[in-house]
Protein backbone atom coordinates (compact mmCIF):
# COMPACT_ATOMS: atom_id res chain seq x y z
CA UNK A 1 0.00 0.00 0.00
CA UNK A 2 1.39 3.69 -0.91
CA UNK A 3 0.31 5.66 1.44
CA UNK A 4 -1.11 9.23 0.16
CA UNK A 5 0.85 12.00 0.15
CA UNK A 6 -2.16 14.21 0.63
CA UNK A 7 -4.98 13.72 2.25
CA UNK A 8 -8.59 13.68 -0.06
CA UNK A 9 -10.34 16.07 2.36
CA UNK A 10 -10.65 18.84 -0.40
CA UNK A 11 -13.42 19.41 -3.29
CA UNK A 12 -12.65 21.28 -6.78
CA UNK A 13 -14.50 24.63 -5.69
CA UNK A 14 -11.70 24.47 -2.92
CA UNK A 15 -13.57 23.40 0.09
CA UNK A 16 -11.48 21.72 2.97
CA UNK A 17 -13.13 19.14 5.01
CA UNK A 18 -10.53 19.37 7.76
CA UNK A 19 -11.02 23.48 7.90
CA UNK A 20 -14.83 22.74 7.76
CA UNK A 21 -14.53 20.67 10.68
CA UNK A 22 -12.18 22.73 12.95
CA UNK A 23 -14.16 25.55 12.43
CA UNK A 24 -17.04 24.09 14.31
CA UNK A 25 -15.28 22.86 17.26
CA UNK A 26 -15.75 26.32 19.59
CA UNK A 27 -19.36 25.52 19.54
CA UNK A 28 -19.32 21.94 19.76
CA UNK A 29 -17.49 22.74 23.21
CA UNK A 30 -19.44 25.03 24.68
CA UNK A 31 -22.63 22.51 23.74
CA UNK A 32 -21.42 19.21 24.58
CA UNK A 33 -22.32 19.82 28.36
CA UNK A 34 -26.19 20.78 26.85
CA UNK A 35 -26.17 17.72 24.58
CA UNK A 36 -25.51 15.02 27.26
CA UNK A 37 -28.04 16.81 29.58
CA UNK A 38 -30.75 17.07 27.58
CA UNK A 39 -30.15 13.58 25.56
CA UNK A 40 -29.98 15.04 22.34
CA UNK A 41 -27.15 16.85 20.11
CA UNK A 42 -27.73 20.13 20.96
CA UNK A 43 -29.63 22.28 17.70
CA UNK A 44 -26.73 25.12 17.56
CA UNK A 45 -24.10 22.18 17.68
CA UNK A 46 -26.45 20.54 14.48
CA UNK A 47 -26.72 24.11 12.80
CA UNK A 48 -23.02 25.21 12.80
CA UNK A 49 -21.63 21.36 11.33
CA UNK A 50 -24.75 22.07 8.50
CA UNK A 51 -23.32 25.82 8.02
CA UNK A 52 -19.97 24.49 7.38
CA UNK A 53 -21.17 21.69 4.98
CA UNK A 54 -20.14 18.64 7.00
CA UNK A 55 -23.70 17.37 5.92
CA UNK A 56 -22.95 17.03 2.23
CA UNK A 57 -19.44 15.59 2.39
CA UNK A 58 -20.69 11.90 1.01
CA UNK A 59 -24.32 13.76 -0.81
CA UNK A 60 -23.90 13.11 -4.81
CA UNK A 61 -22.70 15.87 -6.51
CA UNK A 62 -25.85 16.07 -8.57
CA UNK A 63 -27.66 17.41 -5.29
CA UNK A 64 -25.11 20.16 -4.66
CA UNK A 65 -22.91 17.51 -2.37
CA UNK A 66 -19.72 17.54 -2.19
CA UNK A 67 -19.28 13.59 -2.93
CA UNK A 68 -15.61 13.22 -0.85
CA UNK A 69 -13.70 9.88 -0.33
CA UNK A 70 -14.09 8.45 2.87
CA UNK A 71 -11.41 9.45 4.32
CA UNK A 72 -12.85 13.05 4.89
CA UNK A 73 -15.44 11.85 6.58
CA UNK A 74 -13.69 9.94 8.92
CA UNK A 75 -10.85 12.60 9.38
CA UNK A 76 -13.85 15.22 10.60
CA UNK A 77 -15.42 12.25 12.95
CA UNK A 78 -11.87 12.58 14.90
CA UNK A 79 -11.31 16.02 14.94
CA UNK A 80 -14.95 16.72 16.41
CA UNK A 81 -15.49 13.56 18.35
CA UNK A 82 -12.52 15.72 20.82
CA UNK A 83 -14.91 18.51 21.20
CA UNK A 84 -17.79 16.56 21.38
CA UNK A 85 -18.40 13.06 21.10
CA UNK A 86 -22.37 12.91 20.72
CA UNK A 87 -22.01 15.64 17.81
CA UNK A 88 -19.53 13.58 16.44
CA UNK A 89 -21.42 10.31 16.38
CA UNK A 90 -24.42 11.92 14.89
CA UNK A 91 -22.48 13.09 12.20
CA UNK A 92 -21.08 9.81 11.67
CA UNK A 93 -24.08 7.98 11.73
CA UNK A 94 -25.90 10.40 9.62
CA UNK A 95 -23.05 10.24 7.29
CA UNK A 96 -23.01 7.16 6.81
CA UNK A 97 -26.73 6.76 6.37
CA UNK A 98 -25.88 9.06 3.60
CA UNK A 99 -23.20 6.86 1.81
CA UNK A 100 -25.90 4.24 1.83
CA UNK A 101 -29.16 6.31 0.97
CA UNK A 102 -26.98 7.78 -2.22
CA UNK A 103 -27.20 3.83 -3.72
CA UNK A 104 -31.16 4.12 -3.90
CA UNK A 105 -33.22 4.46 -6.68
CA UNK A 106 -32.91 7.61 -8.45
CA UNK A 107 -36.29 8.37 -7.39
CA UNK A 108 -35.66 7.80 -4.12
CA UNK A 109 -32.34 9.91 -4.53
CA UNK A 110 -34.98 12.67 -5.89
CA UNK A 111 -37.26 12.85 -2.36
CA UNK A 112 -34.17 12.82 -0.61
CA UNK A 113 -31.81 15.35 -1.74
CA UNK A 114 -33.33 17.27 -4.27
CA UNK A 115 -34.99 19.85 -1.65
CA UNK A 116 -31.64 19.98 0.68
CA UNK A 117 -28.11 18.49 0.10
CA UNK A 118 -27.31 18.76 4.20
CA UNK A 119 -30.20 16.73 4.88
CA UNK A 120 -29.28 14.18 7.88
CA UNK A 121 -30.28 10.77 7.66
CA UNK A 122 -30.78 9.11 11.16
CA UNK A 123 -32.22 5.63 11.16
CA UNK A 124 -30.57 2.11 12.34
CA UNK A 125 -28.70 -0.26 10.18
CA UNK A 126 -29.51 -3.24 11.98
CA UNK A 127 -32.71 -5.56 10.30
CA UNK A 128 -34.88 -5.15 13.54
CA UNK A 129 -38.25 -4.89 11.75
CA UNK A 130 -40.17 -6.71 9.32
CA UNK A 131 -41.49 -6.07 5.43
CA UNK A 132 -43.88 -7.81 3.87
CA UNK A 133 -44.92 -7.26 0.04
CA UNK A 134 -47.73 -5.02 -1.11
CA UNK A 135 -48.90 -3.70 -4.14
CA UNK A 136 -45.92 -1.66 -5.77
CA UNK A 137 -44.14 -1.73 -2.38
CA UNK A 138 -44.14 -3.18 1.10
CA UNK A 139 -45.42 -2.94 4.62
CA UNK A 140 -43.24 -2.49 7.32
CA UNK A 141 -43.64 -2.36 11.17
CA UNK A 142 -41.43 -3.42 13.99
CA UNK A 143 -39.71 -1.76 16.86
CA UNK A 144 -35.57 -0.29 16.31
CA UNK A 145 -33.32 0.69 18.84
CA UNK A 146 -30.48 2.87 18.39
CA UNK A 147 -31.70 6.13 16.30
CA UNK A 148 -29.13 8.40 16.26
CA UNK A 149 -30.08 11.93 15.63
CA UNK A 150 -33.77 10.86 14.68
CA UNK A 151 -34.83 14.61 16.07
CA UNK A 152 -32.69 16.42 13.55
CA UNK A 153 -33.82 14.36 10.24
CA UNK A 154 -37.10 14.22 8.21
CA UNK A 155 -35.79 10.90 6.56
CA UNK A 156 -35.36 7.28 8.11
CA UNK A 157 -33.02 4.83 6.99
CA UNK A 158 -34.30 1.47 8.46
CA UNK A 159 -33.51 -2.24 8.03
CA UNK A 160 -35.87 -5.08 7.87
CA UNK A 161 -36.02 -8.68 7.39
CA UNK A 162 -38.29 -9.99 4.52
CA UNK A 163 -41.67 -11.27 5.50
CA UNK A 164 -41.82 -15.29 6.32
CA UNK A 165 -42.25 -17.98 3.45
CA UNK A 166 -45.42 -20.38 3.66
CA UNK A 167 -42.81 -23.46 2.47
CA UNK A 168 -40.26 -22.07 5.30
CA UNK A 169 -37.26 -19.19 5.17
CA UNK A 170 -37.80 -15.53 4.59
CA UNK A 171 -37.91 -13.11 1.41
CA UNK A 172 -34.17 -11.52 1.35
CA UNK A 173 -33.40 -8.51 4.24
CA UNK A 174 -34.65 -5.28 2.51
CA UNK A 175 -33.56 -1.53 3.99
CA UNK A 176 -35.77 1.04 3.30
CA UNK A 177 -36.21 4.69 3.26
CA UNK A 178 -39.17 6.55 5.21
CA UNK A 179 -40.35 9.95 6.18
CA UNK A 180 -39.60 10.04 9.94
CA UNK A 181 -43.25 11.43 10.37
CA UNK A 182 -44.51 7.63 9.32
CA UNK A 183 -42.77 6.52 12.48
CA UNK A 184 -43.41 7.10 16.35
CA UNK A 185 -40.22 8.14 18.42
CA UNK A 186 -39.89 6.31 21.88
CA UNK A 187 -37.88 8.10 24.17
CA UNK A 188 -35.95 5.29 25.34
CA UNK A 189 -32.48 6.58 25.97
CA UNK A 190 -31.18 6.80 29.11
CA UNK A 191 -27.90 5.38 29.14
CA UNK A 192 -24.54 4.61 30.16
CA UNK A 193 -22.82 6.82 28.07
CA UNK A 194 -22.89 8.55 24.60
CA UNK A 195 -25.90 10.47 26.27
CA UNK A 196 -25.96 13.32 23.96
CA UNK A 197 -26.85 11.24 20.62
CA UNK A 198 -30.20 10.91 21.25
CA UNK A 199 -30.42 7.43 19.73
CA UNK A 200 -34.32 6.84 20.94
CA UNK A 201 -36.55 3.66 20.04
CA UNK A 202 -38.31 4.27 16.10
CA UNK A 203 -41.66 2.43 15.83
CA UNK A 204 -42.99 2.03 12.74
CA UNK A 205 -46.67 0.33 12.62
CA UNK A 206 -47.73 -0.88 9.09
CA UNK A 207 -46.15 1.80 7.37
CA UNK A 208 -46.34 1.73 3.40
CA UNK A 209 -42.95 1.82 1.94
CA UNK A 210 -43.01 2.41 -2.18
CA UNK A 211 -40.91 0.10 -4.37
CA UNK A 212 -38.57 3.05 -4.76
CA UNK A 213 -37.42 3.11 -1.36
CA UNK A 214 -36.25 0.11 -0.84
CA UNK A 215 -33.31 -1.94 -1.39
CA UNK A 216 -32.00 -5.82 -1.03
CA UNK A 217 -29.42 -5.65 1.90
CA UNK A 218 -27.13 -7.57 0.31
CA UNK A 219 -25.86 -5.71 -2.84
CA UNK A 220 -27.14 -2.54 -1.17
CA UNK A 221 -24.20 -3.06 1.40
CA UNK A 222 -21.80 -5.38 -0.92
CA UNK A 223 -21.87 -2.15 -3.70
CA UNK A 224 -22.98 -4.83 -6.18
CA UNK A 225 -26.51 -3.77 -7.25
CA UNK A 226 -27.07 -3.20 -10.81
CA UNK A 227 -27.29 0.91 -11.29
CA UNK A 228 -23.56 2.05 -11.86
CA UNK A 229 -22.73 5.04 -9.74
CA UNK A 230 -20.20 6.99 -8.17
CA UNK A 231 -17.08 4.22 -7.14
CA UNK A 232 -17.89 5.67 -3.57
CA UNK A 233 -21.21 4.07 -3.38
CA UNK A 234 -20.01 0.90 -4.25
CA UNK A 235 -17.86 1.02 -1.42
CA UNK A 236 -18.84 -1.91 1.27
CA UNK A 237 -21.02 -0.22 3.86
CA UNK A 238 -19.95 -2.17 7.03
CA UNK A 239 -16.31 -1.19 6.44
CA UNK A 240 -17.32 2.43 5.80
CA UNK A 241 -19.47 2.65 9.33
CA UNK A 242 -16.98 0.20 10.99
CA UNK A 243 -13.93 3.23 10.16
CA UNK A 244 -16.25 6.12 10.80
CA UNK A 245 -17.44 4.92 14.36
CA UNK A 246 -14.00 4.13 15.23
CA UNK A 247 -12.86 7.57 13.82
CA UNK A 248 -15.22 9.00 16.32
CA UNK A 249 -13.95 7.09 19.10
CA UNK A 250 -10.17 7.69 18.53
CA UNK A 251 -10.94 11.29 18.78
CA UNK A 252 -12.54 11.52 22.06
CA UNK A 253 -10.29 8.94 23.33
CA UNK A 254 -7.22 11.38 22.62
CA UNK A 255 -8.77 14.45 23.84
CA UNK A 256 -9.32 12.47 26.94
CA UNK A 257 -5.88 11.60 27.42
CA UNK A 258 -4.85 14.73 27.00
CA UNK A 259 -7.25 15.71 29.56
CA UNK A 260 -5.61 13.88 31.61
CA UNK A 261 -2.10 14.48 31.24
CA UNK A 262 -2.64 17.94 31.71
CA UNK A 263 -4.65 17.33 35.11
CA UNK A 264 -1.76 14.98 36.38
CA UNK A 265 0.76 17.63 36.03
CA UNK A 266 -0.94 19.84 38.95
CA UNK A 267 -2.21 17.20 40.88
CA UNK A 268 -1.00 16.35 44.53
CA UNK A 269 -1.93 13.42 46.42
CA UNK A 270 -4.98 14.53 48.52
CA UNK A 271 -2.92 13.05 51.96
CA UNK A 272 1.18 13.37 51.61
CA UNK A 273 0.85 16.14 48.92
CA UNK A 274 3.03 14.23 46.78
CA UNK A 275 2.81 15.06 42.80
CA UNK A 276 0.88 12.49 41.20
CA UNK A 277 2.93 12.93 37.89
CA UNK A 278 6.06 11.98 39.85
CA UNK A 279 4.80 8.47 40.56
CA UNK A 280 6.25 5.84 38.30
CA UNK A 281 3.18 3.78 38.01
CA UNK A 282 0.95 6.57 36.32
CA UNK A 283 4.28 7.69 33.79
CA UNK A 284 3.61 3.81 32.64
CA UNK A 285 0.32 3.87 32.12
CA UNK A 286 0.99 7.20 30.38
CA UNK A 287 3.17 5.72 28.01
CA UNK A 288 0.63 2.44 27.45
CA UNK A 289 -2.18 4.75 27.18
CA UNK A 290 -0.39 6.98 24.57
CA UNK A 291 1.15 4.19 22.72
CA UNK A 292 -2.62 1.85 22.81
CA UNK A 293 -4.16 5.44 20.74
CA UNK A 294 -1.24 6.25 18.77
CA UNK A 295 -1.62 2.37 17.70
CA UNK A 296 -5.69 2.80 17.05
CA UNK A 297 -4.76 5.91 14.88
CA UNK A 298 -2.70 4.07 12.74
CA UNK A 299 -5.57 1.65 12.14
CA UNK A 300 -7.90 4.52 11.27
CA UNK A 301 -5.35 5.85 9.06
CA UNK A 302 -5.05 2.96 7.20
CA UNK A 303 -8.52 2.30 6.62
CA UNK A 304 -8.56 5.89 5.28
CA UNK A 305 -6.57 4.79 2.54
CA UNK A 306 -8.66 1.58 2.50
CA UNK A 307 -11.18 2.91 1.34
CA UNK A 308 -9.65 6.04 -0.52
CA UNK A 309 -7.41 3.38 -2.80
CA UNK A 310 -10.46 0.91 -3.56
CA UNK A 311 -12.61 4.14 -4.59
CA UNK A 312 -10.11 6.03 -6.78
CA UNK A 313 -9.36 2.11 -8.53
CA UNK A 314 -12.80 2.12 -9.52
CA UNK A 315 -13.20 -1.40 -8.55
CA UNK A 316 -16.37 -2.77 -6.78
CA UNK A 317 -17.02 -4.83 -4.94
CA UNK A 318 -13.84 -4.32 -3.00
CA UNK A 319 -12.37 -7.81 -2.31
CA UNK A 320 -12.98 -10.30 1.21
CA UNK A 321 -9.49 -9.78 2.73
CA UNK A 322 -9.79 -5.65 2.10
CA UNK A 323 -13.25 -6.12 3.44
CA UNK A 324 -12.23 -8.14 6.54
CA UNK A 325 -9.12 -5.93 7.33
CA UNK A 326 -11.34 -2.40 7.38
CA UNK A 327 -13.45 -4.39 9.86
CA UNK A 328 -10.62 -5.13 11.61
CA UNK A 329 -8.60 -2.59 12.26
CA UNK A 330 -11.71 -0.20 13.06
CA UNK A 331 -12.86 -3.09 15.59
CA UNK A 332 -9.42 -3.04 17.31
CA UNK A 333 -8.94 0.65 17.15
CA UNK A 334 -11.90 0.89 19.27
CA UNK A 335 -10.57 -1.84 21.49
CA UNK A 336 -7.27 -0.13 22.22
CA UNK A 337 -9.13 2.93 23.21
CA UNK A 338 -11.50 1.61 25.51
CA UNK A 339 -8.09 -0.27 27.30
CA UNK A 340 -6.22 2.75 26.89
CA UNK A 341 -9.52 5.05 28.93
CA UNK A 342 -9.32 1.84 31.59
CA UNK A 343 -5.94 2.47 32.32
CA UNK A 344 -5.94 5.86 33.21
CA UNK A 345 -9.40 5.99 34.06
CA UNK A 346 -8.21 3.84 37.31
CA UNK A 347 -5.58 6.59 38.80
CA UNK A 348 -8.00 9.71 37.48
CA UNK A 349 -9.04 10.03 41.49
CA UNK A 350 -12.03 10.48 43.14
CA UNK A 351 -13.09 13.54 41.25
CA UNK A 352 -13.04 11.25 38.05
CA UNK A 353 -16.66 9.91 39.62
CA UNK A 354 -18.71 13.32 39.12
CA UNK A 355 -20.93 13.06 36.10
CA UNK A 356 -19.45 16.38 34.65
CA UNK A 357 -15.64 15.84 34.77
CA UNK A 358 -14.50 15.42 31.85
CA UNK A 359 -12.54 11.51 32.10
CA UNK A 360 -15.88 10.02 33.69
CA UNK A 361 -17.76 11.13 30.83
CA UNK A 362 -14.74 9.89 28.19
CA UNK A 363 -15.50 6.34 30.27
CA UNK A 364 -18.75 6.09 29.85
CA UNK A 365 -18.33 7.13 26.18
CA UNK A 366 -15.84 4.67 25.10
CA UNK A 367 -17.32 1.63 27.05
CA UNK A 368 -21.03 2.57 25.10
CA UNK A 369 -19.37 3.11 21.62
CA UNK A 370 -17.16 -0.40 21.92
CA UNK A 371 -20.65 -2.20 22.38
CA UNK A 372 -21.51 -0.98 18.86
CA UNK A 373 -22.13 -4.50 16.87
CA UNK A 374 -20.37 -2.96 13.76
CA UNK A 375 -16.83 -2.94 15.81
CA UNK A 376 -17.65 -6.03 18.18
CA UNK A 377 -14.13 -7.03 19.09
CA UNK A 378 -15.01 -10.67 19.67
CA UNK A 379 -16.97 -11.07 16.37
CA UNK A 380 -14.49 -8.99 14.29
CA UNK A 381 -11.73 -10.77 15.64
CA UNK A 382 -13.29 -14.38 14.58
CA UNK A 383 -14.02 -13.49 11.21
CA UNK A 384 -10.33 -12.10 10.65
CA UNK A 385 -9.32 -15.39 12.27
CA UNK A 386 -11.17 -17.64 9.69
CA UNK A 387 -9.77 -15.37 7.01
CA UNK A 388 -6.54 -15.76 7.95
CA UNK A 389 -7.21 -19.65 8.61
CA UNK A 390 -8.59 -20.31 5.43
CA UNK A 391 -12.36 -20.56 6.64
CA UNK A 392 -13.43 -18.20 4.53
CA UNK A 393 -16.64 -19.94 4.13
CA UNK A 394 -18.14 -19.06 7.35
CA UNK A 395 -17.81 -15.67 6.77
CA UNK A 396 -20.70 -13.36 5.93
CA UNK A 397 -21.48 -10.04 5.01
CA UNK A 398 -18.61 -7.92 5.87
Amino acid sequence: MTSQTAPNHTASDGYDAIVAARSVLPVLRDTSANSDLQRQVDDRAISVMRDAGLARLLTPKEYGGLELPPSAQIRTCMIMAGACSAASWVHMVCGAHTFVVARFPKECRDEVFSANPDVLLPGTLAPQGTVTRADNGWRLSGRWQFGSGVDHGPWLLLGALGEKLNGGGRLPPVHVVVPTSDVEIDDTWYTLGMRGTGSKDLVARDVFVPDHRAMETVPLFSGTFEEKLSPLYHLPVMGGLAAMLAGTAVGFSEAGLANFVDATKVRRDAYAGNAKAAKAGIQMRVAEAESELKAARHFVEQNCELLDEAMAAHRPPVDLETRVQIRWNAAYAVELCRRATERIFAVSGAHAIYDDHPLQKMHRDINTASHHAIVDFDGVAEIKGRLELGLTDGIGLV
